[in-house]
């Protein structure tokens, strides 16, 4: 093992360091795990393996440079903000969950629940959907995890998180190939392939987020008049963080609720407005340490600064982070303007013809389960998550 150390621009905003620290990751299949320094401003970055510490660190460094640029210095702003009190923490919450049998890990950003955190997740979304349904007059649909790969272009997430993508891919229809394949795996071999060729071109990816089925099933269609349409869905989401994998922290696979409007600007962000309220009363009744802050996505490296800007600048996304201990906080809602982006991409029309504008409000329902943990222990989350259901 080989520790590298790489200085970082000075005088940048907190939450560049920690995106910077974040990608690193990605940067080579070497690095084992990446560090942000704050009394040195470097990063720290385990690498398995010798001789190519000096290749690894300029990759880095070309991933920093397209990452610092001269419109970074816009810094998240807190909206509101509330503590507890008392405000201690559980240090062992995910040991705690793993050792009463309610998770376990199934692999590398996969777990699998059950017992009391299963019992609460479902009590959770089911609560989250009936308000939908109930407050802003949703329609309930079912996705599928796969979401077709046309829909993700139109929608700009190959360039916009290239990193975060996953396919779903098969053999291609070849009697040879498939033939070839079955004989190097017929003794229980792990997949191996002797070329891309081998694999089809991708027609659908995992889903990374529920929203994109919304816009697809609304391709080309014009909303009635009235009001927004609004929807809302429960589903897996499937999001690549590289080495950043881990705990209940941060999932490859996990599950959302969204609630998506579509319609005139007005409307949406309206719409948006008490989506937010509905989610900072689930934190008051669940007596949470958290904030609400403008934020950006996890955009990739080279067109991160001026989306990051732009989305800060115009207060286009809103992030509910909730503390899970007294340094570190994580983000389990997100309250999104997209302006007339996926109206346009995917030819949704208001009732005058023009492109929809769209909002969406999506819940992380293990992290925001998992903070709970985190603040209050298994017993007093139990409680605290039954009462709200009832206030609510």
């Amino acid at each position: 093992m080989e520790t590298l150390t790489i200085p970082l621009p000075t005088n940048l905003p907190a939450d560049i360091y920690t995106e910077m620290t974040k990608r690193a990751c990605y940067c080579d299949t070497s690095i084992q795990k990446s560090r942000y320094r704050v009394d040195s401003n470097c990063l720290e970055i385990d690498i398995k393996g010798s001789g190519i510490g000096e290749d690894i660190a300029a990759k880095v460094a070309r991933l920093i440079a397209k990452m610092q640029g001269e419109r970074l210095p816009v810094t998240p702003k807190v909206l509101r903000e509330r503590l507890r009190p008392q405000n201690t923490f559980v240090p062992d919450a995910y040991e705690q969950l793993t050792g009463r049998g309610d998770i376990w890990a199934s692999g590398t950003g996969a777990v699998a629940r059950s017992g009391a955190f299963l019992h609460l997740l479902a009590a959770l979304d089911r609560t989250l959907e009936r308000l939908a349904v109930r407050q802003f007059q949703a329609k309930s649909h079912a996705y599928n995890a796969l979401v077709p790969s046309d829909w993700l272009r139109r929608a700009g997430y190959f360039g916009a998180f290239a990193h975060s993508v996953t396919f779903a891919v098969h053999l291609n229809e070849d009697y040879e190939a498939l033939e070839r394949f079955a004989s190097r795996h017929s003794q229980g071999e792990n997949p191996k392939f002797e070329d891309i060729s081998e694999i089809a071109a991708p027609e659908h990816c995992l889903s990374p987020a529920i929203c994109y089925h919304t816009y697809g099933a609304l391709m080309d269609q014009q909303l009635p008049a009235g009001g927004a349409s609004v929807y809302t869905a429960q589903g897996r989401c499937f999001r690549y963080e590289s080495k950043n994998l881990a705990g209940l922290d941060r999932l490859w696979e996990f599950s959302m609720r969204e609630i998506v409007w579509l319609g005139e600007r007005a409307d949406v962000l309206f719409a948006r407005e008490g989506a937010i309220a509905l989610g900072w009363k689930l934190v008051e009744l669940l007596d949470l340490s958290a904030r609400l802050e403008t934020a950006c996505d996890p955009f990739f490296a080279q067109d991160f600064p001026s989306l990051r800007f732009f989305q800060l600048a115009n207060d286009l996304k809103y992030e509910l982070k909730i503390d899970v201990a007294p340094d570190r906080a994580i983000a389990c809602a997100s309250f999104n303007y997209h302006e007339q982006f996926f109206g346009t991409r995917f030819g949704i029309r208001t009732a005058d013809g023009g492109p929809a504008h769209s909002v969406c409000a999506a819940f992380g329902l293990e992290r925001l389960l998992y903070a709970c943990f985190c603040q209050h222990g298994l017993e007093r989350t139990e409680e605290l998550v039954e009462q709200a259901i009832l206030k609510l």
